[in-house]
């Protein structure tokens, strides 16, 4: 009996798949996928590092040769019983490789399709289903000419081959499209490739929304919906805020699932997982691309699990292994058990950091399920966000009560947007006294504590009845609106 089961760069969520397989009584095999040595290299193996060090057994490792054949044979030689693509850097080689060996997969005639945003919208345009216009563009004389024939001077600048959204920009007018262009024109994508092509689109309106699918023998399946919540920077770069489970299909969401169902018929997908992003505007759902792997963002399976009953990779496996699975799992009704959210922090600027009282917040929410911050106990400077891989944290919130889970990530989202440093700072959580004279030893000691300590000794106070000394004196309070407001926002949170 084959025991092996090959994941071709089980990164971000694909993680999942390693303790999946296991529990199944197979044995896991990473291959690592080929990235050029640069940007993307860096952050692959430092991913590598932090989620090998989170698997308590020995497992096998390999690592892709660019020489094809190399690679087709070492593999072979473990006679898997399944390859299953992990993160995207394993969509190409993880669909060849099951394909030459004969498993279950994807045609390689669609890599295309399933790799090149241009390729995967002429696919659509050609079978009829609404698609984004758009065009290849090389030189800013390209882009200019499709700014001219659309008539929109709104327009969407990306790699044909990209994730994460690195490189992406929304530009109004010819200044920041020609801004963009020369800023992406010579760099790396996400795959260390320097003379990847850009992609420049009409840019659409309204919701954004992520379904996710898995097919087998032609057959889409609905595992989950999502609705995006992203910001654009002051820098025309596009940055996500957060996600939010969708547990209801009304009518627009239908149409939404029913066009994406179709659009993964037509990309000809036929036996694996889709992540789909999708927008939603008044003439109703449009993709924005495709990628032929589960969903990103490290996603934790207990989280899936308390939100939709299962976990993506977990499903996943099941079909792949058995298409009777898919059938079964086919006739079940879309009913997730609990509203669930993502919130991805992010940071406006380039700055250093001594505290993030972002983490006694989380741990005082109820619907707190897990997450990470930056924070001075690894790194004392944050980067300014431009993308998936830049932002400062990420959270994950469900609860019982579909409101209580609303209400903590409507909190964390006013919380990042007013009071940036209640997250990360190297600056006193309350602003000093105009006048030194002011400035009391007792004030001094409050104003030189650490963010985070001093976050949680306030919470306690609040929450044990506000009984003894305050932690902060009403001196210091008055001396600043903001320093109020601060107060005000932790005792809301305490009571909560």
């Amino acid at each position: 009996m084959k025991k092996k089961i090959v994941v071709v760069e089980p990164m971000s969520t694909a993680f999942n798949f390693i303790e999946d397989i296991r529990k199944r009584g197979y044995e896991p095999v990473i291959l690592e996928a080929y990235i050029p040595e640069g940007y993307a290299r860096r952050l692959m193996d430092e991913e590598r590092k932090i989620k090998y060090a989170r698997i308590p057994y020995p497992i096998r490792i390999l690592k892709e040769n660019p020489d094809y054949e190399v690679t087709l044979q070492e593999v072979r030689s473990l006679d898997p019983l399944l390859v299953l693509v992990g993160g995207e850097e394993g969509v190409i080689p993880g669909t060849r490789l099951a394909n030459d060996l004969e498993l279950v997969g994807n045609p390689s005639s669609s890599i295309p399709q399933m790799t090149r945003k241009s390729v995967m919208h002429s696919t659509l345009r050609d079978a009829e289903v609404r698609y984004i216009r758009g065009e290849e563009v090389s030189t800013l004389e390209d882009c200019l000419r499709f700014m001219e024939k659309t008539g929109s001077e709104d327009l969407v600048l990306k790699h044909v081959h990209g994730v994460a959204s690195v490189g992406v920009h929304l530009v109004h007018g010819r200044e920041e499209l020609e801004a963009s262009f020369r800023q992406e024109e010579t760099a790396e994508n996400m795959f260390g490739e320097t003379k990847n092509p850009l992609l420049l689109q009409e840019r659409i309106f309204g919701e954004e929304y992520i379904v996710n699918t898995i097919s087998r023998n032609g057959i889409p399946a609905l595992t989950s919906v999502f609705r995006y919540f992203k910001k654009q920077m002051p820098s025309g770069a596009i940055i996500y805020r957060g996600l939010e489970a969708v547990t209801e299909l009304g009518h627009k969401e239908m149409e939404l699932v029913e066009y994406a169902l179709q659009t993964v018929r037509v990309l000809g997908i036929t036996d694996g997982p889709v992540h789909g992003e999708y927008m939603m505007d008044e003439k109703g759902p449009v993709l924005i691309e495709v990628n032929c792997r589960v969903m990103g963002g490290s996603v934790p399976a207990g989280f899936l699990d308390k939100v939709f009953g299962y976990h993506e990779t977990d499903v996943v496996l099941d079909c792949m292994l058995d298409d009777e699975v898919h059938k079964e799992f086919l006739k079940k009704p879309y009913h997730p058990r609990k509203k669930g959210y993502v919130k991805d922090f992010y940071s406006d600027r380039e700055k250093t950091i001594s505290s993030s009282g972002i983490i006694p917040i989380l741990l005082h929410m109820k619907s707190f399920y897990s997450g990470w911050v930056e924070n001075a106990g690894k790194i004392d400077t944050i980067h300014e966000t431009v993308d998936l891989e830049t932002e400062t944290g990420c959270a994950y919130l469900v609860h019982d009560d579909e409101e209580t889970a609303k209400k903590d990530f409507d909190l964390l989202m006013y919380i990042e947007e007013r009071y940036p440093n209640l997250l990360h700072s190297d600056t006193p959580l309350f602003l000093p006294p105009e006048e030194d004279s002011e400035i009391s030893p007792e004030i001094m000691d409050i104003l030189s504590r650490d963010t985070e300590t001093l976050i949680s000794d306030i919470l306690s106070f609040y929450e044990n009845g506000a009984k003894g000394d305050p932690v902060v004196p009403e001196k210091l309070l008055d001396a600043n609106p903001y320093n109020r407001e601060i107060m005000d926002l932790l005792r809301r949170l305490s009571l909560k």
